[in-house]
């Protein structure tokens, strides 16, 4: 019964939660998804896949995928970019489908220093497996007859989303709001628009051993520290890690919740997961894997949550010497 009650409040989060956006443990995985400002940050191409299956003990996970790529162009210190999405949810296969396109401008006001400012206009639809449903008329003779009306199985929108991003070599610093124009989120006609969310994240390198040894400053170890605190209606959570890095490989280690300062219900703390981040390290190829070990009160029945990342930087190798300066390394992957 217990079981019964768990999956229980699952499904019914599930259909509350159908409108909300993507997560990614490793969100520095996905630039474009996070923040429109990221697009041509490195000064080159990129290409970025990221994969997430979530809670995959329980019946009808959560598979989310998204691939980007975005192109930096020197000449007019813009960059353009593309990401296609994909998001299942639940046994009745809750969807969410979208095409983006991606444009940012950046402005150098500083040696070290340059500020970029983004837009992305999204076209998708959500979709939902009508025919998987269970009414009560189906179980209970005598039950309310189930409605009849047709639904829609595809409800398509435009979203519209605004970033900006203040960086340097070792930091950045950016803020996104997401869901500008707050498409309509309804499959039964009346009105139900999606909140606007925002999003504020930073990242910082330390080098480990900056003043010793020898060898260049880009082959030694670093640490980056970073965090992404985002919020939406009365929704928000803080994903807060850090990243030991090295030539070749990388590990690293995040929290998400908000601790002792917010419950959502009494008795609910705000603890969600434990992340840990393994990956290689090649000259121009990233691939990482991260666990999320669940902490709240659902623990093990879950089964946690697997994500996949891979990250290519097309370099130029006739790259103008002036523009090397502008690739951000604690944005890479």
């Amino acid at each position: 019964m217990k079981k019964f009650f768990t999956y229980g409040f699952i499904f019914f989060s599930t259909l509350r939660l159908i409108a909300q956006d993507i997560h990614f443990t490793q969100f520095q995985s996905a630039p474009l998804y996070l923040n429109p400002a990221f697009a041509g940050a490195n000064s080159d191409s990129r290409l970025s896949m990221i994969y997430r299956n979530q809670w995959w003990n329980i019946p009808g996970t959560y598979n989310s995928f998204l691939v980007s790529y975005d192109q930096y162009f020197f000449d007019f210190r813009s960059a353009v970019g593309i990401i296609l999405a994909s998001d299942n949810a639940g046994s009745m296969n809750f969807g969410n489908k979208f095409i983006g396109i991606d444009y940012a401008y950046d402005y150098k006001f500083d040696r070290y220093w340059t500020i970029s400012s983004g837009i992305k206009a999204v076209y998708g639809y959500r979709s939902l497996t009508f025919d998987k449903l269970i009414f009560g008329d189906q179980l209970l003779r005598g039950a309310s007859t189930s409605i009849q009306t047709i639904l829609p199985e595809r409800q398509s929108y435009l979203d519209i989303s605004w970033g900006t991003l203040l960086y340097s070599n070792n930091h950045f610093i950016g803020i996104t709001i997401d869901h500008l124009n707050r498409p309509n989120q309804s499959y039964l006609g009346y009105e139900s628009r999606l909140p606007i969310k925002y999003s504020i994240h930073a990242a910082k390198t330390f080098y480990i051993f900056e003043h010793g040894g020898s060898g260049k400053k880009t082959d030694k170890p670093v640490i980056i520290g970073l965090f992404q605190y985002k919020f939406q209606a009365k929704f928000d959570q803080l994903d807060i890690g850090a990243i030991y890095k090295t030539p070749n490989y990388f590990a690293g280690i995040y929290y998400r919740g908000i601790p002792m300062l917010k419950h959502y219900k009494a008795g609910y703390p705000n603890n969600d997961a434990l992340c840990f981040l393994a990956g290689i390290h090649f000259k121009t190829f990233d691939i990482a894997y991260s666990y999320d070990a669940t902490i709240s009160w659902l623990t093990y029945k879950t089964g946690g949550s697997n994500e996949i990342s891979l990250t290519y930087q097309f370099y130029n190798p006739h790259k103008a010497k002036k523009h090397r300066s502008k690739i951000i390394p604690c944005a890479k992957f």
